[in-house]
């Protein structure tokens, strides 16, 4: 099916801002508790609040679904929640969903993922809107993941972009109303599938997307 892709607002560059004070990569493990879910951006460390239920549920339903479609194709992995991507000396974020192909699987190493994924999936809440529209927005284009996803719950919204030289490009719907991938080839989401209360099932968002 044909589908169109649209040019997104630039990545803006962050101005440069004095190093004293930041905390690093390495700093940064050493004073976050294992399983606790925290970004490094820009040498501070940002707690996430806890997620409400449908948070939750959508983050477990897209991993699910992703994770499901790699292994029938074999294209790679996913990973999600507290693990740490290391994209430099004070960047470290933690995507709620994220996805390396098979080829760059060696990039995961034993505390961290040294390196960007191919696509990054964050799931919006009231705390963390501004940060997944804002600075995750540009580090992830700006440090190479192909492709990211932004999921907003409470709007009922999905919207897919495809990284082009360092810029966000907007992947529209086809005539169908679906949002088609480029990094995991075949793969298609139905926005209207976020509008239910409850995501269906992965086993049944699978069928429909194999057309059987």
């Amino acid at each position: 099916m044909a589908y169109s892709i649209t040019k997104a607002r630039k990545t803006r560059p962050r101005k440069a801002v004095t190093t004293a004070g930041l905390i690093t990569f390495d700093q940064y493990y050493d004073l976050v508790e294992e399983g606790v879910k925290a970004d490094l951006l820009d040498g501070r460390i940002l707690r996430d609040s806890p997620a409400i239920p449908r948070h939750t549920h959508v983050v477990s339903r897209f991993s699910h679904l992703i994770a499901s479609y790699a292994e029938k194709f074999d294209l790679g992995e996913v990973f999600g929640a507290t693990g740490t991507v290391r994209f430099s000396k004070y960047q470290g974020p933690e995507p709620d969903v994220f996805f390396i192909r098979k080829s760059r699987l060696h990039i995961m190493g034993e505390k961290y993922f040294n390196g960007p994924p191919e696509l990054c999936v964050e799931v919006i809440s009231k705390s963390s809107r501004k940060i997944d529209r804002g600075r995750k927005f540009v580090l992830y284009a700006e440090h190479g993941v192909k492709e990211y996803w932004i999921i907003d719950p409470l709007r009922d919204t999905v919207e897919f972009y495809e990284n082009q030289n360092g810029e966000w490009l907007e992947i529209k719907p086809d005539e169908r109303g679906r949002l088609h991938s480029k990094v995991l080839p075949g793969f298609w989401f139905n926005p209207k599938w976020l509008a239910r209360t409850l995501l269906p099932p992965a086993s049944e968002m699978m069928q429909e997307i194999l057309g059987k």
